[in-house]
């Protein structure tokens, strides 16, 4: 990419601390190991890498009495930049390399060799539709690189990269990746007909430091204060001297060290005052994809999580329901837990704490399912929401019938090869259980494309509906 003459205007005009005031936040705070360690790396899979005695470590946090297990000797790690699902492994990427972590052993990759050298700074893009996995941004001292399947493309971008760091942002297209060069910020999207193109920022100064979380907030520190910009392109002075920033890609806070040393969480869109977390900008730091701050100093690892653990279990968000559902909750001690549909308030049942849903009741389309989970400790609130389609009503005539024509007539019919006969709704009745078997797994339609879940889900109304004609 080539510096273009396209610059892109932010509105200045609300640059106000107060604007994002969220009062004050009480981490819950607990000593992860009883050791400092130079190499502290936290992993999409929540367990964190460590260094201890010539040996890399990994260690569960969340797991009770769990004990640290050797993946692999000690290697010259140095700062980690990124770390990320890749094939049922984990890709590491840091300034001393790039590494797989695969069954606790944790080894080099071979994409260090597509790469023209160190790696400065390293970022993955969520696609624009938020499923799945976007392209991999890596900035070395020399090159940008953008790398999807396994291939890192090495971009034209002729500026010194020696102090570049990267970042997420959002447009409107959708995501967006920054790139902080000497003199601008550039501005790397792909456009509505998936063009990347690339514009410089216009800022009131060159920022020294730039961070973007997953909620695609952008952080710059400009003239020593701590901005961001949101999804409405505002560029917002939050009032904070910064000695330090620290965001990550895949988690929804932000958390920041003042000039004076003082600790600050951003978290729902707002900026809370951390009074009882005490870390030194200059120790070794890292937020994880919780939001938990990791502090590594000379004789422990300290983790400052801003929500206690919650965990619901059930349909994943954009599910198709037809059957009654149930969502259990896991959560540690005893605290406030509320749920509502669609805004509704419905009831939290006991032994095990869950939520019940049935989509009869709740009636065909789109649905959403929001729990609640609040301390009273001072840690923030956990909120788990999910949005849902609710089928029913399928009939014979109108849904399983032409979906049998469409992928099921051809071996099925009464020309078909298969001894089997799916021509009627009978039929289909006599033998639902293991249609509905088949598609779900699909095994069936024998060497085509499988149902999509919207077609096994019209299938299973009619089934559930009662076999309306």
């Amino acid at each position: 990419m080539r510096r273009g003459a396209l610059c892109l205007v932010l509105c200045a005009s609300l640059a106000s601390c107060a604007a994002s005031a969220g009062g004050s936040v009480t981490p819950a705070r607990s000593e992860v190991l009883p050791m400092g360690s130079e190499v502290l790396a936290p992993l999409p899979d929540g367990t964190l890498i460590v260094e201890s005695e010539g040996r890399l470590l990994q260690y569960d946090p969340r797991a009770l009495d769990a004990e640290p297990v050797v993946v692999g000797p000690a290697a010259d790690i140095g700062e980690v930049h990124a770390a990320v699902f890749v094939d049922g492994a984990i890709l590491v990427l840091s300034s001393g390399g790039s590494f797989i972590l695969r069954d606790h052993a944790f080894i080099e990759s071979p994409l260090a060799a597509s790469l023209d050298g160190p790696i400065r700074d390293a970022v993955q893009m969520p696609t624009p539709t938020g499923r799945g996995d976007g392209d991999l941004w890596i900035v070395t001292t020399r090159s940008l690189y953008r790398v999807a399947d396994g291939v890192a493309e090495r971009l034209v971008l002729d500026e010194p990269l020696e102090d570049a760091e990267l970042a997420l942002a959002q447009r409107p297209e959708g995501p967006a990746l920054w790139v902080r060069l000497p003199d601008r910020v550039l501005e790397v999207w792909r456009d509505r007909s998936g063009v990347v193109r690339s514009a410089a920022l216009i800022l009131d100064g060159v920022p020294s430091a730039i961070g973007g979380d997953a909620e695609l907030t952008g952080w710059l520190v400009i003239g020593g204060r701590l901005h961001s910009i949101g999804a409405d392109r505002r560029l917002v002075d939050h009032g904070v001297e910064v000695a330090r920033l620290l965001t990550s890609a895949q988690s929804r806070e932000a958390w920041v060290i003042d000039a004076s040393g003082h600790t600050w969480l951003h978290a729902d869109g707002q900026l809370f005052d951390a009074p009882t977390v005490s870390v030194d900008a200059t120790q070794i730091l890292a937020v994880a994809a919780d939001g938990a701050l990791y502090a590594s100093g000379a004789a422990s690892i300290e983790r400052f999580a801003p929500r206690r653990f919650a965990r619901v279990e059930g349909a994943a968000n954009g599910a198709l329901l037809v059957t009654p559902q149930t969502f259990t909750i896991e959560v540690e001690g005893a605290p406030t837990v509320e749920a509502t549909v669609d805004g509704a308030p419905v009831e939290v049942l006991a032994d095990p704490r869950r939520v019940e849903l049935d989509p009869v009741a709740l009636g065909e389309g789109t649905h959403e399912l929001v729990i609640r989970v609040a301390y009273d400790d001072g840690t923030l609130p956990v909120t788990d929401a999910r949005r849902f389609e609710v089928i029913t009503g399928a009939t014979w005539e109108q849904d399983v019938f032409p979906l049998y024509e469409a992928r099921c007539a051809a071996c099925h019919g009464p020309e078909g090869s298969a001894v089997t006969r799916l021509g009627t709704a009978a039929e289909w009745q006599e033998r639902i259980e293991v249609i509905v078997q088949n598609v779900e797994q699909g095994r069936m339609p024998l060497g085509r494309a499988p149902l999509s879940g919207r077609e096994v889900a019209l299938i299973q109304a009619w089934q559930v509906g009662g076999f309306a004609p």
